[in-house]
C-alpha cells in the first residue's frame, strides 16, 4: 500500500479506527517504513507505546546534556522541560521531536567524545524531518573541521545514513515514487491549513506583502547558516573554540533556522532546549531576573495586542525587531537580558495554542519565542568570540583546512 494514495491512506485509518485523519503523508517514504509495525496493534495501543519510547528518548538526551553542560543535578528542571508546551505538543500531535531532540544531543556529544562515525549515524534522524534539521550535519562538519579527520569521519557516516536511508525507502515502499508529486501538492496548502507555523513567515502572512517578506526571511536565515558555515571554515576565532564549545555553533545555527524556516510548529522547538541549557548557565547562573521580569512582561503585552488584532501584532513585531536592531551596540545591557527572556518566551507563548478552541487568537507566537532563542544564542556565540584570548585566537590560524595537494 502506497502511503501518498489518499484512498489506501483513509482505509488503513478507518481499518485501525483512527480517531481522526492525517489526510496526508508529507514524510519520505523510509518513515512509513519505519512506522510500519505500528500499524499492526490498534492506534491507542501504538500511540502509547510510541509515546513512551519518546518519553524515554527525551528525558535521557536532555540528563546526558545537562550533565555535559556541567549540571550534576538537574532533575527538576528536567521534569519543567518535559511539561512544558513545545514537549507536551510534540507528544499530543504524535510528532518525532523527541527522536529528533536525542539525535541532535547525541550527535554533539559524540562529537566531542570523539566518536564521529556514531555522530554522523545520528544523522539518520535528519530523514524524519529534513526540511528542519538540514543545517545540523553541515554545521557540526564544519565546526570540527580544525580537526580534519573527526570531521571528515563524522561526515561520511552522515552521508551513509542519509543517502542510504533514503535510497531505501524508496525500494521498499510501494508507490513511493507519489512522494514527489504528494510533497508539492501538500507544500502548497500549508499555509492556508496550518495557522500554528512556528517559524517568522508564518507570523508574517497577514500582512499586506506578508508573503513576500516572509519569503525573504527564509533566504535570510538560509544565508545565515550558510554564512556560519563558512565562517567555521574561516574565522581563526571560531576555529579556535575548545571542543567543549564548539557545540554553541551549530545549536545557534539551527535556532536561526528554526526561526526562519517557513514550516515548523511549536513542537518541533522542543530542538531549542538544548541551547536554552547553555544560555542559562549551570543551574540556571546565567539568569538574569530583570529579563525574567521583562520576559514575563513582554509575553503577556505580545498575548493582549495579538488578542486585539493580529495585524497589529505584526506591526509592533516588525517595529520592535527594527528598534532593537538601532540600539542593540548603544544599550549594553540589553544583552543580559534577552536569553533570560527567550526562556520566558519559550515556556509562556507556546501556551496560547490552548487559546485556539475559543477563536481568541488565530496564529501562533511561538516565533517571537524562537527568533528571542535564536538572538540570545548569537549574542552568546559572538560573546565567547569576543573575550576569547588573542594567544588562543592566533592558535585558531593554524587550523585552518589542509589543502587538497596536502591531504
Amino acid at each position: 500500500m502506497s502511503p501518498y494514495s489518499q484512498q489506501a491512506l483513509q482505509s488503513a485509518e478507518q481499518a485501525l479506527h483512527v480517531p481522526f485523519s492525517i489526510g496526508n503523508f508529507p514524510y519520505l517514504p523510509i518513515v512509513a517504513w519505519l512506522l510500519t509495525p505500528a500499524t499492526l496493534q490498534p492506534f491507542w495501543i501504538s500511540f502509547a507505546v510510541l509515546s513512551v519510547i519518546g518519553a524515554a528518548i527525551a528525558v535521557t538526551s536532555l540528563s546526558v546534556w545537562v550533565r555535559e553542560a556541567g549540571w550534576k543535578r538537574a532533575g527538576l528542571r528536567i521534569i519543567a522541560a518535559m511539561g512544558s508546551c513545545v514537549m507536551f505538543w510534540g507528544f499530543f500531535f504524535g510528532q518525532f521531536d523527541a527522536v529528533l531532540l536525542g539525535g541532535l544531543v547525541g550527535s554533539l556529544v559524540l562529537m566531542r567524545r570523539n566518536r564521529p562515525w556514531l555522530a554522523g549515524a545520528c544523522m539518520v534522524v535528519v530523514l524524519l524531518k529534513p526540511e528542519l534539521i538540514w543545517p545540523l550535519p553541515i554545521l557540526l562538519f564544519a565546526v570540527w573541521t580544525p580537526q580534519w579527520a573527526r570531521a571528515w569521519r563524522f561526515a561520511a557516516a552522515a552521508g551513509v545514513a542519509v543517502v542510504a536511508g533514503g535510497a531505501a525507502g524508496f525500494v521498499l515502499v510501494p508507490g513511493a515514487g507519489a512522494f514527489f508529486t504528494n510533497l508539492m501538492s501538500f507544500a502548497g496548502t500549508v499555509q492556508t491549513t496550518q495557522p500554528d507555523l512556528a517559524g517568522i513567515p508564518g507570523l508574517l502572512i497577514t500582512l499586506p506583502g506578508g508573503p513576500v517578506m516572509g519569503d525573504g526571511v527564509v533566504v535570510i536565515g538560509a544565508a545565515a547558516v550558510v554564512v556560519l558555515a563558512w565562517s567555521c571554515l574561516t574565522n581563526s576565532r571560531l576555529r579556535a573554540l575548545r571542543d567543549v564549545e564548539r557545540g554553541v555553533v551549530p545549536l545557534t545555527g539551527l535556532a536561526v533556522w528554526l526561526a526562519c524556516t517557513p514550516y515548523a510548529h511549536t513542537n518541533d522547538d522542543v530542538l531549542l532546549l538544548p541551547l536554552l541549557v547553555l544560555l542559562i548557565g549551570v543551574r540556571g547562573s546565567a539568569l538574569n531576573v530583570r529579563g525574567l521580569a521583562v520576559g514575563m512582561i513582554g509575553c503577556l503585552g505580545m498575548t493582549a495586542i495579538f488578542f486585539v488584532s493580529v495585524q497589529l501584532g505584526d506591526v509592533v513585531v516588525v517595529l520592535g525587531a527594527a528598534a532593537w536592531f538601532w540600539t542593540r551596540n548603544r544599550v549594553p545591557s540589553l544583552t543580559c537580558v534577552i536569553p533570560s527572556a527567550a526562556l520566558v518566551a519559550i515556556e509562556v507563548l507556546p501556551t496560547v495554542l490552548l487559546l485556539w478552541p475559543l477563536h481568541l487568537i488565530t496564529i501562533s507566537l511561538t516565533p517571537l519565542a524562537a527568533a528571542l532563542v535564536a538572538v540570545a544564542g548569537g549574542g552568546s556565540l559572538l560573546a565567547r568570540l569576543r573575550a576569547m584570548p588573542a594567544t588562543q585566537a592566533i592558535r585558531g590560524r593554524s587550523l585552518a583546512p589542509p589543502r587538497l595537494a596536502d591531504r
